[in-house]
């Protein structure tokens, strides 16, 4: 669960690495493409309080893709694999929103796929621009770690509206997170 005191310890954390932020601008002042978005719901997960399971969806009828996201501690998830997901179009849109220029999917097939994680400070609101921050807000920005090699993605998340989104890091992480979640959400 996300507690106030992972609040405080994400805070902590974008203070001294100066306060990085998923936004969409580069640094040159290029536009980054639109993130993906998707429809997020809080799943109860048993007995264990301190973990954050949401169902993530994108799509409708038979091109709709489920996978969970679970937050097991402040540092440290997994994703699930949901049986039924039709993830074509998902990873067409998320090869373009991470700027993946060889997009190949992985042909290994995992019921779950760990990930190490980084709040990135509380809860704050999205910018008109399209970024977070400047105020207290809905919305929590979160970096996660894929694979051996630590590719790196942007998952962020509203559990009052209901919406999640991926969104690029750095295009030179693209291919290596598209295959890495390709094991997982299939």
């Amino acid at each position: 669960m996300i507690t106030r005191r992972s609040a405080l310890i994400a805070l902590a954390g974008a203070a001294l690495s100066g306060g990085a932020c998923a936004t969409d601008q580069s640094p040159d002042g290029d536009s980054i493409p639109t993130p993906l978005s998707f429809g997020v719901a809080r799943l109860l997960s048993g007995s264990d309080a301190d973990v954050l399971a949401l169902l993530a969806s994108y799509g409708e009828g038979n091109n709709q893709t489920k996978f969970v996201i679970e937050f097991q501690n402040e540092s440290h998830g997994v994703f699930r694999h949901v049986p039924g997901s039709h993830p074509a179009r998902f990873f067409e849109e998320l090869g373009k929103t991470l700027m993946a220029n060889a997009r190949r999917l992985s042909d290994e097939r995992q019921e779950t796929l760990p990930f190490d994680t980084v709040f990135l400070g509380p809860p704050t609101i999205r910018s008109p621009g399209g970024g977070y921050g400047g105020a207290p807000g809905d919305w929590y920005t979160t970096k996660l770690f894929l694979g051996q090699d630590q590719s790196e993605v942007y998952f962020n998340f509203n559990l009052a509206s209901g919406e999640g989104e991926f969104s690029t890091k750095d295009e030179d992480y693209g291919n290596a997170v598209l295959s890495e979640l390709s094991k997982v959400i299939w």
